[in-house]
């Protein structure tokens, strides 16, 4: 895994009043002017945080391990961390019950299942997907959703 480190400073600086760990912070990252996509740090234990940067990005501008890049950060104030698409927004709005579990999910079981549900590119293929997960979540015992649970294994 390849990452781009951050230290305590650089965090508290753009920690605000919503912000709970100066560690896990939601980011814009901006990569030599060239690339751009929306992360999330997570602390190393060691007073610093860490953000990864993936092998097809680095290849996408051409930098390798151990090269210096300019990194920029913008905090990300968006609800998930990135687009919501639209087939997910719609069958959330036509299912009040998916609804009220999605609602109840973590911010990370949330952004897990609109992450796998927006890798799709046919439209007909996120809407079947969304069914899919939501339909999953219903199922799944209240209060105690685990990912097995979202992905269809160990249902009643």
């Amino acid at each position: 895994m390849h990452y781009i480190t951050l230290d305590a400073g650089i965090l508290e600086s753009f920690a605000d009043d919503q912000t709970k760990s100066i560690y896990n912070q939601r980011f814009k990252v901006t990569i030599n002017g060239k690339i751009t996509w929306q992360a999330g740090s997570t602390s190393l234990g060691n007073g610093n945080a860490y953000i990864t940067f993936s092998a097809a990005r680095m290849k996408k501008i051409g930098v390798r391990p151990g090269d210096q890049v300019s990194v920029q950060l913008e905090k990300d104030h968006s609800e998930f961390g990135f687009e919501v698409a639209i087939e997910f927004r719609e069958v959330l709005t036509q299912d009040p019950l998916a609804l009220a579990r999605f609602n109840k999910l973590t911010k990370g079981f949330q952004r897990y299942i609109i992450y796998q549900v927006s890798q799709y590119k046919s439209s007909d293929k996120r809407i079947e997907k969304s069914i899919f997960f939501l339909e999953n979540l219903k199922r799944s015992p209240e209060n105690e959703t685990t990912m097995r649970h979202i992905l269809g294994k160990d249902l009643p």
